[in-house]
């Protein structure tokens, strides 16, 4: 099939103007559960329940091979993992051991969920919902169908039960199939209503052990004062829409949410452009009730004055190459030594500098540091000639990749695709 041609305008529209797409219909405001957001603080509001711990147990599968843990031998020394030479690599570049392959096709991926009938749902930025489907077994997807449409840019996917949870510019909608014909045939509004028609718009979802659904909400500007105490904020409600408040603020564009195998709230966010090249980092933020991350005036770094009390974040990345989506895996196909590490997408600069190749996938391994963490980044996936946007971990292990720029899905494991 073949592909459109890249356009960085589209692009822009996406993650700058939150442009809807073509021929999609407008979002019909309907009340909120709760008319004004309660924003909560950080001695008085409810603590999300933690997930249990999760020990990583490396195992060996066929055509899956798992680095083994070094053992002592007699003479007490230790083995040295051996490093799969069986890979392959069809686009960019990953630490030796990884195999990366085109799982499939989906026209400006977005968002990236498995749903429970094992499909991989993708949202596009033409307003569709596309499920791909592996029916062979053969790790590519062969067909890709619509499972809804007329969802204008559609930024997160999120599966509570049997419902396809689907955030887009100004709204939130549940989607169910109901009479299995792998398409969507009901659809209700949770909420709507949300600032989303400036610079930013509504983002990425994520389900917390708590029952509560929590929501990035960008913001409607660079640099400016909200006149709406939801925008530049992290929201949440519950998944018929009830209990609907602010959780935490001071973040401009908070473009995905995930949580680590102890349930604690993680989200990336990317910071203004007005300052040069060279500041503010983007950001990975562990995110905690009633905190306050600084944004429009303080970021990490910039600890001055009023900015002493602000949040600084976990993890930095270079300024403006806009960190996007966001995973920790919980699979047991990589080595044990990436359990709980988070994944982010950083699809590269299109502001100040569009032709840097500055593009990829980050590991973050996070280091418990008092109430919070301090992380280390490192380059996993390389791709230059990319725009990766989303990732997600499949039942099977893998590490899927949205390139937005090239219209795919990737899957990486490690040892043999």
């Amino acid at each position: 099939m073949p592909r459109p041609q890249p356009q960085i305008t589209w692009l822009c529209a996406l993650l700058l103007a939150a442009a809807c797409g073509p021929g999609a219909a407008p979002v019909q405001p309907v009340a909120l559960h709760t008319a004004t957001p309660t924003v909560l603080t950080a001695t008085d509001s409810p603590t999300a329940t933690r997930a249990p711990a999760l020990t990583p147990t490396p195992t060996r599968t066929t055509g899956t091979p798992v680095a083994p843990t070094a053992t002592p031998t007699e003479l007490g020394q230790a083995l040295t993992p051996t490093i799969p030479v069986n890979t392959v690599v069809e686009r960019g570049a990953l630490p030796p051991g990884f195999s990366l392959t085109v799982y499939g096709d989906a026209p400006r991926p977005t968002s990236l969920a498995f749903g429970p009938d094992g499909a991989l749902y993708a949202a596009s930025a033409l307003g569709v919902v596309y499920a791909l489907r592996d029916a062979d077994g053969d790790h590519r997807a062969e067909t890709r169908t619509v499972f809804a449409n007329n969802l204008p840019v559609p930024l997160g996917l999120l599966w509570v039960t049997d419902a396809l949870y689907v955030s887009y510019n100004g709204a939130v909608v549940a989607l169910r199939d109901e009479d299995s014909n792998d398409a969507a045939d009901s659809r209700r509004v949770v909420v709507s209503g949300l600032p989303s028609g400036g610079l930013h718009q509504n983002d990425g979802l994520a389900l917390g052990a708590d029952g509560f659904i929590y929501l990035g909400q960008g913001s409607t500007c660079d640099h400016c004062r909200q006149a709406d105490a939801r925008s530049g904020t992290i929201l949440r409600f519950k998944p018929d829409g009830t209990d609907f408040s602010v959780f935490a603020t001071g973040m401009r564009n908070p473009y995905d949410l995930a949580f680590n195998a102890v349930g604690e709230l993680f989200a990336t966010d990317n910071g203004r452009d007005d300052l040069g090249w060279d500041a503010p980092p983007e950001e990975l933020n562990h995110v905690r009730a009633g905190r306050d991350y600084g944004w429009p005036d303080c970021w990490t770094g910039n600890t001055a004055g009023l900015c002493a009390t602000r949040e600084q974040a976990v993890a930095v990345f270079t300024p403006h190459k806009s960190a996007n989506g966001l995973a920790f895996y919980h699979g047991r196909q990589f080595p044990a030594e990436y359990f709980d590490n988070a994944f982010v997408a950083v699809l590269g600069s299109i502001n100040l500098r569009p032709a840097d190749a500055e593009r990829g996938v980050r590991r973050v391994q996070l280091t418990r540091q008092g109430d919070t963490y301090v992380g280390a980044t490192s380059l996993f996936l390389d791709l230059p000639d990319g725009r990766p946007l989303d990732v997600t971990v499949g039942p099977d292990g893998a590490l899927y990749v949205a390139d937005y720029i090239n219209d795919v899905v990737y899957r990486i494991v490690y040892g043999a695709p």
